[in-house]
């Protein structure tokens, strides 16, 4: 979000700017994962269309998503869904909603890589 002058009518002011992204190809054959998914905190924001993993190592945050990492072994190094919205994950675990299938242009994606496209297998990239 940006701050410009407003100069027109109903008189001076701030104008908010928003900026949106669309990651969506086409808004056929799209699928969230029910329930949602809970964000790991400490990642800073995740901006919408990051390719997310699951962490599925033993321990405290295991079932919790993280940014899709290829390097990792703790589990995030297969991606499984695409977060749909920008959160910040700064202060406290986050509850989110993530695509497993759909359209999507993958110029506008973050971290998607051929592995993630195998991963996902319900993805179409465009």
């Amino acid at each position: 979000m940006s701050d410009k002058p407003y100069y027109g009518v109903p008189g001076p002011g701030v104008e908010r700017v928003q900026s949106f992204t669309e990651v969506l190809a086409s808004t056929d054959l799209q699928a969230k994962i029910p329930g949602g998914v809970l964000l790991k905190k400490g990642q800073g924001v995740l901006k919408k269309g990051q390719v997310l993993g699951r962490v599925t190592a033993e321990g405290e945050d295991k079932g919790k998503f993280l940014a899709y990492k290829p390097s990792a072994t703790d589990g995030t190094q297969k991606a499984v869904c695409i977060l749909d919205n920008d959160k910040d994950t700064d202060y406290a675990d986050i509850g989110a909603s993530a695509w497993i299938a759909g359209i999507f242009e993958e110029s506008k994606l973050t971290g998607i890589d051929e592995a993630a496209k195998t991963a996902l297998k319900l993805c179409y990239f465009m």
